[in-house]
């Protein structure tokens, strides 16, 4: 049975369809992404529009757009179980007269000719990846979106991402003009040491600093150094 809570100032609907007990136990203790949620008011700034890029149960993005200072927010996820309980959380904490948010059920990639790819779905769904993984609960096909055209098309001042190591091959070709900061959660577990470096060598190679002031742990803050 569903019960809802008020997560860090939203309502979470804790659906066990969707969310597995070890996830519902970390929301009601209000351990599930609190660091991002802490620092997303400091980070963004006047006439903001951001991507995000794994949306999760859409908590972060209720955050985004509900701050005054976001004009868009176009969010990706990957998992197509989950694209009408984001809606869902989205429609029930924003002002329905100030619609700035929009979901969109895809991969985003470089350098692709695929039209579709498969996405390993975990019981637990913020394990679920591009990348396989042991015994999934699914393995769903996602339609493929092109990155780099879509920032051509959205010019985001910000990126929020967080796809369970997907990060280092989405990034190694993307095209960040107008970009200004990239908030990130990445997965030395996933990627190991010489990837996450790699990782870091792309941003500084595009301008990115590590910005320590909004970094904490695995949650990493890139800015440009012009921003």
């Amino acid at each position: 049975m569903s019960v809802v809570v008020n997560h860090l100032g939203v309502r979470l609907e804790l659906d066990p369809k969707v969310l597995s007990e070890k996830m519902i136990e970390s929301i009601k203790a209000g351990r599930y992404e609190n660091v991002e949620a802490r620092e997303i008011a400091k980070i963004i700034q006047p006439n903001e529009v951001i991507v995000e890029i794994g949306a999760g149960l859409g908590f972060i993005a209720t955050l985004a757009a509900k701050h005054e200072h976001t004009v868009r927010i176009v969010s990706y996820e990957a998992n197509p179980k989950l694209i009408a309980h984001i809606t869902k959380t989205l429609e029930t904490n924003t002002d329905k007269s100030r619609k700035n948010w929009e979901v969109r059920n895809a991969v985003l990639q470089n350098g692709s000719d695929q039209e579709t790819m498969p996405f390993y779905v975990h019981n637990d769904f913020w394990a679920s990846s591009l990348l396989p993984i042991k015994d999934p609960a699914s393995v769903e096909q996602v339609k493929v979106e092109n990155f780099n055209a879509m920032l051509r098309d959205i010019k985001p001042s910000m990126i929020i991402c967080d796809i369970e190591g997907g990060e280092l091959d989405l990034f190694r070709h993307a095209d960040l003009s107008g970009v200004k900061k990239v908030y990130m959660e990445i997965h030395q577990n996933r990627l190991g040491r010489r990837k996450i470096r790699d990782l870091f060598q792309i941003f500084h190679a595009r301008d990115f600093h590590y910005d320590q002031h909004h970094s904490h742990g695995s949650v990493v803050m890139f800015s440009h150094v012009d921003r």
